[in-house]
């Protein structure tokens, strides 16, 4: 793997420092050049480019690693299933970015234990519960599929009979987040 790492950042801490300044989220990203969906995002997550985190830094004149969670933290705070449900539900309108395999196949066992809940009670119910869900299920999806480079439209795969098939194989593939420690490539020649 290659290229830049998304790190976790104190979300709460940047959210702090810019109510202290009484800026807005549109303010902020102005000051750090950064879009405003990517602030948005980096609020709600606590997800961000080393390049973010440097912007951000710099605006709110404080040290980069202050806004970085340290490694131990990090590691403590896995989201519950819940959490990640209920997180696919606030983002389900956002079909950019990305989604790791933990969190999508939660939101699967999800739908997929709702769907048969539903359909026990009433086919009716589980109508109404598929539509529901279907917005939310694709934009997880979406960024399950951003997170492993794959093209979002595999998702029509499952229009196909079988064709769920393929794209659980997609969905199933390793993110293709980059980190910055890989070497560089070796030059073969003598």
């Amino acid at each position: 793997m290659q290229g830049i790492e998304a790190m976790k950042i104190n979300a709460e801490l940047v959210k702090k420092l810019r109510a202290d300044k009484q800026w807005s989220q549109e303010q902020l990203a102005a000051a750090c050049g950064l879009n405003l969906r990517t602030i948005q995002r980096l609020e709600n997550t606590g997800n961000a480019s080393i390049e973010s985190v440097r912007a951000l830094a710099a605006v709110f004149a404080v040290d980069a690693s202050s806004l970085q969670l340290s490694s131990e933290t990090s590691d403590a705070i896995i989201p519950t299933p819940l959490s990640v449900v209920k997180d696919c539900f606030v983002q389900f309108a956002d079909f950019s970015g990305t989604a790791s395999k933990y969190q999508y196949w939660w939101f699967l066992v999800f739908v997929l234990l709702i769907s048969a809940l539903a359909e026990i009670i009433s086919p009716t119910l589980r109508q109404f519960v598929t539509v529901i869900i279907l917005l939310p299920f694709l934009a997880v999806g979406t960024r399950r599929l951003n997170d492993a480079g794959q093209n979002v439209w595999w998702q029509l795969m499952y229009l196909v009979p079988f064709g769920f098939v393929v794209v659980l194989f997609f969905m199933a593939k390793d993110s293709i987040q980059p980190t910055l420690s890989a070497p560089p490539a070796a030059d073969s020649r003598a």
